[in-house]
């Protein structure tokens, strides 16, 4: 049987560093708990406001909810090497639920990329139309996968090739990005010169145009910070596969969990950067906390912005126009 990650707590105590991994993981543990609320409040908002096109929200919640399962298992793993367990069938159980999450937020990258690949498609009406076939076959597929590497990890006994294959995901899905947002701006630009374009595009298209360019550039910083620390975590795993000491794989097996841990918090502060729906539904949760005490009334500021956002959108749209016009 392989595990993803596996700590020998007796290695440990021979060579004695059991005291500070102790110490580690009891910080791993605070920090995971401290993690769960932004987390399960960033789902939420997932949930309560729109801030990106229905299927691409929909891969979004998932990748929180996996999240969210990862912690949990890590957190009975803790439990069970705390209690010299880490044998048992319910440490099988946490590494499998585990390791599904950790090939499902690595299948969750592509997902994003095909989603935007069918935006930049179905240019004239891909906001209007919900087409929830795109993110159930993507969310399916990605689950699916998952499971069954994760079934085939534990079986194997050298686990390189899905290492392998995680890397590569990783590094098509940062290209692939950085070609489709490209290609939107050449869209762009064609669609404010009908001079030079092929075709006429409609103000639908182009707010669609802007809208790839907008969520290509916002998901493209998410998606590099992950793939990052997925190739960090990725490699620590893969150490296993090779004769190094215990004690080596014991260092490599922690720093793996602390990657995870920190990728998952990175992208909660970059969706408060990034996002203002969300960087305003958190100001408005601390004022109710009275954590904050702003100087102007702030209630009515979600209920303003998407107005705001769509009549600055017109102007600009209409100041285009009567450039080409001129």
């Amino acid at each position: 049987m392989h595990y993803l990650v596996y700590y020998n707590s007796n290695q440990s105590k021979l060579d004695d560093t059991w005291v500070y991994y102790q110490i580690l993981t009891y910080f791993e543990f605070a920090c995971i708990c401290f993690s769960y609320p932004p987390i399960i409040f960033l789902g939420y908002q997932l949930f309560q406001h729109r801030i990106f096109h229905q299927n691409l929200q929909n891969c979004v919640r998932a990748a929180v909810v996996e999240y969210l399962i990862q912690l949990t298992s890590r957190s009975i793993q803790i439990f069970l090497i705390f209690n010299s367990e880490e044998n048992g069938l319910a440490f099988y159980y946490a590494s499998l639920a585990r390791c599904t999450c950790y090939f499902f937020v690595s299948f969750s990258l592509p997902g994003f990329v095909i989603e935007r690949c069918c935006a930049s498609y179905f240019l004239s009406d891909y906001e209007k139309r919900s087409r929830h076939y795109i993110s159930i076959l993507l969310l399916t597929t990605s689950a699916g996968s998952s499971a069954l590497l994760s079934y085939l990890y534990h079986q194997s006994e050298s686990t390189l090739v899905y290492h392998i294959i995680v890397l590569v995901i990783n590094g098509i899905s940062s290209v692939v990005l950085a070609v489709i947002e490209k290609y939107n701006y050449t869209r762009l630009h064609e669609s404010s010169n009908l001079r030079k374009s092929k075709r006429e595009y409609s103000l639908a298209e182009r707010f669609q145009i802007s809208e790839n360019i907008r969520v290509c550039e916002l998901m493209k910083t998410i998606i590099n910070v992950v793939a990052l620390f997925n190739l960090l975590s990725t490699a620590s795993a893969a150490l296993d596969n090779f004769k190094f000491s215990q004690s080596f794989l014991n260092v490599a097996a922690t720093f793996f969990n602390f990657c995870v841990l920190t990728y998952g918090s990175l992208v909660f502060f970059l969706f408060y950067y990034l996002v203002p729906q969300f960087r305003l539904a958190l100001k408005s949760t601390f004022t109710k906390m009275s954590i904050l005490n702003p100087v102007s009334p702030f209630p009515e500021a979600l209920n303003e912005k998407p107005c705001q956002m769509a009549a600055k959108e017109t102007d600009e749209y209409f100041t285009q126009l009567r450039k080409q016009w001129l």
